[in-house]
């Protein structure tokens, strides 16, 4: 998948990635530069993150980049509004996902790709 271009939200910092507990779909929580308040991406289908220079890139289903910046934040999606107001009104619920140093999202996603074109 190809992105289409950057997002025009800007850089998004003090980001955090959720996932839907039962579809498991991940998306990005973090503060919009561009905006100035906080958004939460479509679902991200490719992560990448580097511990040593703080910066990541994702991409979501609909193939738009986010660039992200900074330490990734574990948010408690009961204690935002923003991830409130999504659990309900898609009737779900949130988990934050914690971000290890060696995070393989990208790669299981890149594997699973790889079986399905066998």
């Amino acid at each position: 998948m190809e992105a289409r271009s950057l997002s025009e939200c800007g850089v998004i910092s003090n980001w955090g990635l959720v996932e839907v507990q039962e579809t498991q779909e991940r998306h990005i929580f973090g503060h919009s530069s561009h905006y100035d308040f906080f958004i939460i991406t479509q679902k991200v289908t490719d992560f990448h993150y580097d511990f040593k220079t703080r910066q990541g890139s994702a991409i979501t289903d609909s193939g738009i980049l986010y660039s992200l910046a900074g330490k990734p934040v574990l948010y408690k999606p009961n204690k935002q509004l923003q991830l409130r107001e999504f659990m309900e009104k898609n009737n779900c619920v949130l988990v934050p996902v914690k971000i290890g140093r060696f995070h393989f999202f990208h790669l299981n996603t890149l594997a699973k790709n790889l079986s399905l074109n066998k």
